[in-house]
C-alpha cells in the first residue's frame, strides 16, 4: 500500500502505459521501469516450476520434496507435512479446518515431548495467509525441516520451547496463485457474481472494520470472523492460550519486523520496548549472517494500520509477544522473487525464527505469571 515519501510500485496495462509515462512526466515525478512485461515474467517462473515437477516426477524419489530453489505446492507441502508426522516421534501433523472449496488446513507440531503438553512456552505461527506470499510459506517449510531433521543444531529453540505452525493459511488461496493467477492475495469466497475474495488478515474479531467493496484486495468480509480459515486460526489461539507466549504471522515483503497495534496510528502496546528489543536482536542476527538491514517498528508506524488482522487478534487472545514478520521480497510487485534468491530469503528468516525460540524459552508459559 502506498504510502508518503515512500516509493510505490505500479502496474499498468500496456495500453495505458503511454499515457501514464506521461502523466508521470508533466508532473514531475520520477519514475523507473522496472519490469517491461509481467506476464511474460510470470509465465517464466511457471513455466520453471512446472519443469522442476516433472523432473522429480521422472527421478520417481520415494522422498517427498525437500529443496528450496523452488517453489512448492500446497500437494508438495502436505505430503512433506505428513512424511515428517509419519517418521518423527516430535512431530505431530493434524487438521486446523476445511476450507470453502473443502481443502483441509494443516498444522503441524514440533516439541520434544512428542505432544504440546502446556507446560512449556508455545510459539504458534502461519504464513500463507496472503496467498501470493511464497516466500512466507517457504521460510516456514525450511525451518520445520531444520527444527525436525536437523534438531540437533537448535537445541536452544527446541528445548523449552513448543512450536505450532500452519504454514499455508489460506489453501485455495494458495492454490490459485500457482494454477490462475500468480497475484492473487485473498481467500476465493464467493463475494457475489463479479467478485471473490476476503482478506483474511482484515477478518480477525479484533478492531474489525467493515469495508464496502468486495472487490478490493483487502476487503474485511461481511463480518468479523465470517472465514472458515479465520474460524480455523482462533480455535488454535483458543486450544493453546494457557501457554500462548508469542505469536508470529509470516508475510512479505520488506524485510520488517513489526509489533503491535497495527489497527490505528500512536498506539503501542504495553510490553512494546520488549518487542522492539528482541526485533532488533532478529535484525542484527540476520546482519550478522550476511543479510541486509532490516526495519523494526510498530507495525502502523512503520507499514500501515490494518483492523482485524492477526498480529493484533494474537496479542489481544493473551500472547506476550505476536509479530508480524515482512520477509525479503522482489520480482514483479515484491511478491514473486526468483527461485535463484529463495535460499538466501530463507536463511536470513531462520535467523528470526532462531532468535525468537531461544528468548522465548527462559520465558514463563502465561499461567504461571498469574
Amino acid at each position: 500500500m502506498p504510502r508518503l515519501k515512500r516509493d510505490a510500485r505500479v502496474m499498468v496495462s500496456h495500453y495505458d502505459e503511454s499515457r501514464f509515462e506521461q502523466f508521470l512526466e508533466r508532473n514531475d515525478i520520477h519514475y523507473d521501469l522496472v519490469m517491461d512485461n509481467v506476464q511474460q515474467i510470470l509465465d517464466k517462473q511457471r513455466k520453471s516450476n512446472l519443469e522442476y515437477r516433472e523432473r522429480v516426477k521422472r527421478e520417481s524419489s520415494p522422498r517427498a520434496t525437500v529443496d528450496f530453489d523452488h517453489y512448492w505446492t500446497l500437494e508438495e507441502i502436505y505430503q512433506y507435512m505428513e512424511e515428517l508426522g509419519a517418521n518423527y516421534e516430535t512431530v505431530e501433523v493434524f487438521e486446523v479446518g476445511r476450507t470453502q472449496e473443502n481443502r483441509p488446513i494443516m498444522g503441524l507440531s514440533i516439541t520434544n515431548g512428542g505432544e504440546v503438553s502446556m507446560e512449556r512456552p508455545v510459539v504458534l505461527m502461519d504464513a500463507g495467509i496472503h496467498a501470493r506470499e511464497w516466500v512466507g510459506v517457504m521460510s516456514v517449510m525450511y525451518m520445520i525441516h531444520q527444527f525436525v531433521e536437523n534438531s540437533e543444531e537448535y537445541s536452544a529453540q527446541l528445548e523449552k520451547t513448543d512450536y505450532v505452525i500452519v504454514p499455508v493459511l489460506n489453501p485455495d488461496g494458495y492454490v490459485y496463485t500457482h494454477e490462475v493467477n500468480r497475484l492473487w492475495r485473498k481467500n476465493r469466497t464467493q463475494n457475489n457474481l463479479l467478485c471473490a475474495g476476503v482478506d483474511l488478515n482484515r477478518n480477525f474479531p479484533f478492531q474489525w472494520r467493515f469495508t464496502s467493496n468486495a472487490c478490493t484486495n483487502t476487503y474485511a468480509g461481511m463480518s468479523e470472523g465470517s472465514e472458515l480459515e479465520t474460524v480455523a486460526m482462533m480455535g488454535l489461539f483458543s486450544q493453546y492460550k494457557d501457554a500462548l507466549t508469542m505469536y508470529i504471522a509470516v508475510h512479505t515483503s520488506g524485510e520488517m519486523i513489526l509489533w503491535p497495534w497495527g489497527y490505528e496510528l500512536d498506539n503501542y502496546c504495553d510490553n512494546w520496548e520488549e518487542h522492539d528489543d528482541l526485533g532488533k536482536q532478529a535484525a542484527a542476527a540476520i546482519m550478522s549472517v550476511g543479510g541486509s538491514e532490516w526495519t523494526v517498528g510498530n507495525a502502523a508506524d512503520i507499514l500501515y494500520a490494518a483492523s482485524g488482522a492477526t498480529d493484533d487478534y494474537g496479542k489481544y487472545s493473551g500472547a506476550r509477544l505476536a509479530y508480524t514478520i515482512e520477509l525479503t521480497g522482489g520480482g514483479v510487485e515484491g511478491f514473486d522473487l526468483l527461485e535463484a534468491q529463495l535460499g538466501k530469503a530463507v536463511v536470513d528468516a531462520m535467523e528470526i525464527y532462531k532468535t525468537f525460540g531461544a528468548y522465548v524459552g527462559t520465558l514463563p508459559i502465561p499461567t504461571a505469571d498469574e
